[in-house]
């Protein structure tokens, strides 16, 4: 193996200098991104050449001069057409997928609905999926992939999963079988992180560097971001607060999630309605009626998210924390509740409380975009602003 000189290091990382501008700017040219990132407009061109010869750059022609007057500049911008990334969401009842360019915005996406636990049976319809895709405007084609699983995930590995089998069928050999493109696998709570730092923050004009994403849904987990960074603990298990433990006045002993997620609360109320099969729309329906019973089980889950926000704040002292959760997102006046209960706990910081309900559904489909185009550009550690 051949070491790399300092002059090789210094190229390279130019290199990903002005890539990463380029990501970043809907248009520009040679001289303003040397001006930008300090570097000699030589160094520039030579490196705008290399990334012409692979396909990143489109040229736009000649811009218009400067107020000064001067050479007209010949525009560029990163060239999306590059190739394309297909994300997955495996969820216990569905498989959700997003077709997007190489800078994250959207082609196409759908739902599938899924009535087994199997992974090799969910990779079925994977493969019909990737096999009958039909994308033709761009240089590469399908480029990437990238799964969102309800799971911690540890060297692109599920370490354990509560709702889907993958014991027996390793579904990442499978795909890489299937087609020779880079396969990345990552926690869903994880994924949301990466989504509110890399799409949320540049649509809304914001900018947090310690975020946590609460993630209610058929379980209960946390995805960390310190100093724009994602934080994945020993072995890939932090934010697993669903599995925190609690005890009632009898002593029996419950995980957090067993009690406060979104299936737990849907299963409470199915068995105190007697309703078999009990989903979100009959739970929409009876929240819009504003049933008693329901509305006061939502009375205590607001006062529950309310204290699990206030403890996650009191470790970790974010900028902002983001709850995800589809019973905020249909019904905003429970973040209202939580606030509410929130403050009444005296929290000492200034950390903002934010439901995300932009893309409810694809959160987890958009931060894998995100975490696969950059494992791609080899900018994984860099700033980048996508756009759906």
């Amino acid at each position: 193996m051949i070491k790399k000189t300092d002059q090789d290091v210094m190229r390279e990382n130019n290199k990903k200098l002005v890539l990463k501008t380029l990501f970043d700017t809907d248009q520009t040219s040679r001289s303003s991104i040397a001006d930008k990132i300090n570097l000699q407009k030589s160094t520039v061109s030579s490196i705008v050449r290399e990334l012409h010869n692979e396909g990143l750059i489109e040229e736009l022609g000649i811009g218009e001069a400067s107020n000064i007057g001067g050479r007209r500049p010949n525009l560029i911008r990163f060239n999306r057409k590059y190739g394309f990334v297909l994300a997955f969401d495996m969820g216990v009842k569905h498989l959700r997928y997003s077709i997007n360019y190489i800078n994250g915005e959207l082609i196409h996406h759908d739902s599938i609905k899924i009535y087994t636990n199997k992974a090799k049976d969910i990779f079925a319809v994977m493969k019909d999926i990737i096999v009958n895709l039909k994308i033709d405007d761009t240089i590469h084609g399908l480029i990437g992939i990238a799964i969102s699983v309800h799971a911690p995930v540890f060297n692109n590995q599920i370490l354990y999963s509560p709702f889907l089998d993958f014991q027996t069928f390793n579904l990442i050999d499978a795909l890489k079988e299937l087609i020779d493109v880079p396969v990345i696998i990552e926690n869903e709570a994880n994924l949301t992180a990466i989504y509110i730092r890399d799409f949320y923050q540049h649509a809304h004009k914001v900018q947090f560097d310690n975020i946590l994403a609460i993630n209610i849904h058929n379980g209960i987990g946390v995805g960390t971001i310190i100093d724009r960074n994602l934080y994945k603990g020993l072995n890939g298990l932090s934010g697993e607060i669903g599995r925190s433990i609690i005890i009632s006045d009898n002593k029996k002993k419950r995980r957090l999630e067993e009690v406060y997620s979104e299936k737990a609360v849907l299963d409470q109320i199915s068995k105190l309605k007697n309703i078999p099969n009990f989903t979100l729309e009959d739970f929409i329906i009876l929240m819009d009626k504003k049933d008693e019973q329901v509305t006061a089980i939502m009375k205590e889950w607001a006062s529950a998210i309310a204290q699990i926000t206030y403890n996650s704040v009191q470790y970790s002292a974010p900028d902002a924390v983001f709850l995800s959760s589809r019973f905020i997102a249909f019904f905003p006046y429970l973040l209202d509740e939580i606030n509410k209960e929130y403050m009444a706990l005296d929290p000492r910081g200034a950390t903002q409380v934010i439901s995300i309900d932009d893309h409810i559904h694809r959160l987890t489909l958009l931060g894998g975009v995100a975490l696969i185009c950059r494992k791609i550009l080899g900018l994984e550690l860099y700033d980048l602003f996508f756009t759906e």
